[in-house]
Formats: structure tokens, C-alpha cells, sequence
């Protein structure tokens, strides 16, 4: 009995570790003309590590379509792969995603939930645009304004902005340029996530009316 007691709270234990610990998430995308470069890198207990990147995106010649070269690492092992996104693999996500929002009653309100304990801190974001037109260059740079406004403001407003952001439009008048560098660090713990997850279950089976009778119908 005693084992048996010793056992539960080892376990008991080990979840609360789990629950409190805190993941770090690294963000970074870079876009200069045709070149771009995605990479997330994730932490936990300083000790493992999980690296994903798409350092190359192009359009396929021979098709519709963008081709992504993946690069992940997981504990000092890489793995690289080609994906090709065509038009139909958008669509069939988009669909998917879809019906999972369908299946999920209250989704929104389980993110935003979720959302309140991510802290959002060191996010820098450098845009250089320009188009050889100075009228059509300032008209870009208030349009760059105006999305980093929105997209900012929607970070802080549903997550936790830990210190101001460092935002920056350099219009170039004399060429044509586009590029962007952004950077961030999002995190948080565990057991939020885990929340989150049970109610996403909790609910996954419960539908609203109106979807019920519309599936009946069919």
C-alpha cells in the first residue's frame, strides 16, 4: 500500500512539473524580394529543442503551385523534405479546419481563454519598402502602418504585450525594394495548454441546433 501510495504521488508529482513548466517559442520570418525564410524554434527546460524552417519558397514551373523546403531538428537531428502546396491542398485544409470549428462549440472563446496567459515580449518587426514612385512609395509605407497598427494591436489585446513593441517602415523613394524582418518571443506554460486542450474536448461532440438539423436534412 505503501508502494502504491509512493507511486500516485510520483505521478501527481510529475504532472505538476509538467503543468508548470514554461515553453519558449522563437519566431522569425524574413522576406527580402524572392527569398524567404520562416523559422520557430521551441524550448523547454533548456534542454530540448525543437527547430523548424522553411528557408526557401518558390512557385513550381511546371505547375500552380509553391514549393517549401522544411527543415526541422529535434535534439541535434535534422530531417529535410520538399512539400508542394497546390491550390486543392489550400482548399481541402481550409475545409478541415472548418469542420473542426463546427465540431467545437465556443472555440473562440477556449483560444481567447488560452490566449489571456501567452506572453508576447522582444517582438521587432523592420519593414524597407519602395517602388522607384514617391507618391505610390508614402502611399505603401501609411498601408504598412496601418496593418502593423492592426496586427499589433490585436497581439496585445488578446495576449500579454510584456514591453512595446519595436516597429519600423523605411520608405525607399529611389528603388524598388521589399523587405521585411520580424521577430518575436511568445510563451507559456504547459498546463494552460492542457486546459485548453480538455475543453476542446469537452465540447467536441456538441454541436449547435441549427448545425444538427441542417445535417439531418441532408
Amino acid at each position: 500500500m505503501n508502494i502504491f501510495i509512493l507511486v500516485i504521488l510520483i505521478i501527481l508529482l510529475l504532472l505538476f512539473i509538467i503543468c508548470i513548466t514554461k515553453l519558449t517559442i522563437f519566431i522569425s520570418y524574413y522576406h527580402n524580394g524572392d527569398d524567404d525564410e520562416l523559422m520557430v524554434r521551441v524550448r523547454m527546460w533548456r534542454i530540448f529543442s525543437y527547430t523548424f524552417k522553411a528557408p526557401l519558397i518558390k512557385i513550381d514551373k511546371d505547375s500552380p503551385s509553391i514549393i517549401v523546403e522544411e527543415e526541422q531538428e529535434i535534439g541535434g537531428i535534422e530531417d529535410e523534405k520538399k512539400v508542394k502546396i497546390t491550390f486543392e491542398r489550400i482548399m481541402k485544409e481550409l475545409q478541415r479546419i472548418k469542420d473542426f470549428l463546427q465540431h467545437v462549440v465556443g472555440f473562440h472563446k477556449i483560444v481567447r481563454r488560452f490566449l489571456k496567459h501567452v506572453s508576447v515580449k522582444d517582438l521587432r518587426w523592420t519593414t524597407n519598402v519602395g517602388v522607384s514612385d514617391a507618391a505610390l512609395t508614402g502611399f505603401l509605407s501609411g498601408m504598412a502602418w496601418s496593418v502593423k497598427g492592426g496586427i499589433i494591436g490585436l497581439i496585445a489585446n488578446y495576449t500579454r504585450m510584456r514591453n512595446m513593441p519595436k516597429l519600423t517602415i523605411n520608405p525607399h523613394f529611389q528603388q524598388t525594394l521589399s523587405q521585411t524582418d520580424f521577430k518575436c518571443i511568445v510563451s507559456f506554460r504547459i498546463g494552460y495548454s492542457i486546459i485548453a486542450g480538455i475543453l476542446v474536448l469537452k465540447h467536441w461532440k456538441r454541436r449547435p441546433a441549427s448545425l444538427k438539423t441542417s445535417e439531418e436534412e441532408a
